[in-house]
């Protein structure tokens, strides 16, 4: 068992052995905040920001200015949506978290197994994003960058551009928010960008290389379920529900919601047909549920492109376009999370000027406070209450 899980995870636990490793090897240079917080200060890239900062300044200063009413109108909408989550998943029983860490190796309901390659790929290059942003719209001010770095808490990694705090705030409001914005807004144009690659160019050129067959799936919920007691063994390709063909999971999840629980539906396989009696979901009783996780659509490659230089091609396309969908889902989820009232991220520090502004710097500091300890709360509940009410 222990042999499987180190096999299994090996990429991810080599890499957090490396991490272990440099924080030891730079110890002396580390700063602790909030005892769990670890800052690791460098000046990596401050000639580059400085670079374009000069030669694309007033471009830089309208994106600028453009990310601050992207800024705020994200701030707003990624906390009502949470505020909304929350009081859902408390009084509606089939509701499910929108909340979820997203870590390589780890079954994101909806999303699947996040891989290890696509996972450090993407956050070095949203990190990269983001915080190179907040340094090129403030040198696009003037506002002087002191340092660059990575900060590690817990299993997340993350980087950090530090202004000058002092000459920051001696600059108009609209220009600081636009610094605080500029990282957040960068990671959802990153997010549009993958998405339109992914859709216009990848996703199509994949498609043209390969015949869709069904969907698969890795295990049961447990063995009390439909497929389970039908028979249907893990890894079988689906192929048809009621006669009717499907070529992947949405075709057949479609056709399944016509159905409801206690319906009986003939599945078809390349090899045979089953006969399903439907359960009832345990989240919700009035949706059918078959008792099955962890799906996978199949396709069979096409022949030009089964060997040869033209299979290389199948693969580079096909891992792309899986990278590009991670790439999209991260960026616009690590681009909001920093868009809320939070210590530490992009929406605090909009949150905390903007209080300071309309209540004076005692009193702004105090709601700042409050509305930041608030949302972090509703964010650990959103987190932890599925698993806390499974307990209760």
């Amino acid at each position: 068992m222990l042999v499987e899980f180190l096999l299994k995870y090996k990429f991810i636990i080599l890499f957090y052995l490396l991490i272990i490793l440099f924080l030891l090897l730079k110890r002396k240079r580390l700063e602790i905040q909030a005892k769990f917080i670890v800052l690791y200060r460098m000046k990596w890239g401050l000639r580059w920001m400085d670079k374009y900062a000069g030669k694309f300044r007033e471009w830089i200063v309208l994106l600028g200015y453009i990310g601050v009413g992207v800024g705020f109108l994200g701030l707003l909408s990624i906390s009502v949506i949470l505020i909304k989550n929350l009081y859902d998943l408390m009084t509606t029983p089939a509701a499910v978290s929108g909340v979820s860490l997203v870590l390589p190796g780890i079954d994101v309901p909806g999303l699947g197994v996040l891989p290890f390659w696509y996972w450090i790929i993407a956050i070095f290059l949203i990190a990269v994003v983001h915080e190179f942003s907040h340094g090129i719209v403030a040198r696009a001010h003037n506002i002087p960058v002191k340092n660059t770095g990575l900060v590690f808490f817990g299993p997340i990694l993350g980087a950090f551009v530090e202004p000058d705090e002092k000459k920051m705030r001696k600059e108009k409001e609209i220009t600081q928010y636009s610094v605080y914005a500029a990282g957040s807004f960068s990671n959802i144009l990153l997010a549009v960008v993958a998405l339109v690659l992914l859709n216009v160019l990848f996703l199509p050129w994949q498609q043209s290389m390969v015949t869709p067959e069904g969907f698969t799936f890795e295990s049961y919920v447990n063995e009390s379920y439909p497929f389970a007691q039908a028979g249907i063994a893990a890894g079988t390709v689906i192929n048809g529900i009621n006669t009717v063909p499907v070529h992947n999971f949405q075709e057949f999840a479609d056709e399944l919601s016509y159905y409801k629980p206690g319906d009986s539906i003939t599945v078809s396989t390349p090899e045979k047909e089953y006969d399903v009696t439907l359960a009832a979901n345990p989240d919700n009783p009035r949706k059918s549920f078959l008792g099955i996780q962890s799906i996978h659509n199949e396709v069979d490659v096409k022949d030009a492109y089964a060997t040869g230089v033209r299979h290389g091609l199948y693969y580079l396309v096909d891992w792309i376009a899986g990278f590009l969908r991670w790439l999209f889902i991260l960026s616009l989820g690590i681009g909001l999370f920093n868009l809320l009232p939070l210590p530490i991220v992009d929406g605090g520090r909009m949150a905390q000027t903007f209080l300071h502004r309309l209540k004076g710097a005692d009193t702004g500091e105090r709601r700042y406070r409050q509305i930041s300890i608030l949302f972090l709360v509703i964010l650990l509940l959103s987190l932890f209450f599925p698993l806390l009410s499974k307990l209760f």
